[in-house]
């Protein structure tokens, strides 16, 4: 028995010691964190993509993932039936008050204030002559641009009542294309055809009202976008038929930045975002659409063959336009 009993105790001996040599077994990982701290800080394009009648945002830091999206025709969007049409050809989106909503203008006439968590178009009314552009006013009030016609028309924003909503009297400018608000000087920029003008605006609820201050003859005609450049207090991005400029709206320069046609907007931001650019190459069922984005030395920012995009900008706040923190307001329920 002895020998039998000194040879399980030297087994079990053994197995004591091959198990203190093991490796230490570690936990599971969370595979779920492990993927959410992987992930990019989010870089968005608000994006106009006329082929499929919608406004989308794209997170090009993280796979290219649409992140939210925006349809007249959808029922968040509270928009009555006979006024969906008015949103054909989503033709500009921009971020306002804050990052919180989107102002959108659509070649069929339509504009829109959509708030951005819930998607509801909270105003929205018709401009028609073919809209461009709109901007938001100090009081709550928009402007919008359309090229048929030319003219610039103020709304007297009523989310109460939607396309009920007062208008001012319409600003005649041929071919004018877009509206930027300075917030600093307090003045309005728009341009068409060779010309960029400035105006005043009064500020008046009732009775709202812009006047020309002072007129620009641009180097070249066929005016097309303006937009602030991201950080700057002073330049504006410009582009015509062939050409990207920056406006100086203290000096009234006008600085060639690099020739190039078919730019229907281009738009920049703070360091390691690249200024890109939406020019027309005909994808996505019109000429004046395409389906990429590119930076302003031409490499591709974005591509995805089932849109037929127009303008397309970087999600971020402006500061050149609108006050820090701003929040909405109408000036006809304060």
């Amino acid at each position: 028995m002895k020998p039998l009993f000194v040879a399980a105790s030297l087994l079990l001996a053994l197995a004591c010691k091959r198990d203190s040599t093991a490796p230490e077994r570690l936990p599971v990982p969370d595979t779920k964190s492990a993927v959410t701290a992987e992930a990019a800080t989010p870089r968005e394009i608000i994006i106009c993509d006329q082929k499929n009648a919608r406004i989308i945002m794209v997170d090009v830091a993280n796979g290219n993932a649409i992140t939210w999206e925006w349809k007249a025709n959808a029922s968040y969007a509270m928009i009555r039936s006979g006024a969906q049409g008015w949103f054909s050809n989503l033709s500009e989106a921009k971020l306002v008050y804050n990052g919180k909503y989107v102002l959108a203008t659509a070649s069929g006439g339509g504009v829109a204030l959509i708030n951005v968590s819930t998607k509801k178009a909270i105003w929205y009314d018709y401009a028609g002559g073919n809209t461009h552009s709109a901007e938001l006013l100090p009081n709550g009030n928009v402007v919008t641009a359309s090229t048929t016609g030319g003219y610039l028309l103020i709304f007297t924003v009523d989310s109460y009542i939607n396309d009920e909503s007062a208008q001012g009297g319409k600003v005649l400018f041929e071919d004018v294309h877009n509206v930027v608000w300075d917030n600093a000087r307090k003045v309005l920029y728009a341009a068409g055809k060779d010309k960029l003008k400035v105006f005043t605006y009064n500020n008046s609820c009732a009775s709202p009202k812009l006047t020309l201050k002072s007129t620009y003859t641009m180097p070249q005609g066929n005016a097309h976008d303006l937009f602030p450049v991201y950080g700057s207090t002073t330049d504006l991005w410009l582009t015509n038929s062939g050409h990207i400029y920056k406006f100086n709206v203290a000096t009234g320069a006008f600085t060639l930045v690099k020739t190039l046609s078919a730019v229907k907007s281009v738009t920049s931001g703070p360091s390691g975002y690249p200024t890109i650019l939406a020019r027309a190459t005909g994808a996505g069922g019109e000429t004046w659409r395409t389906d990429q984005i590119i930076d302003i030395n031409g490499a591709l920012v974005y591509k995805n063959t089932a849109l037929g995009l127009y303008k397309a900008r970087w999600k971020l706040v402006n500061t050149f336009s609108y006050p820090a923190g701003d929040s909405f307001h109408e000036c006809t329920h304060p």
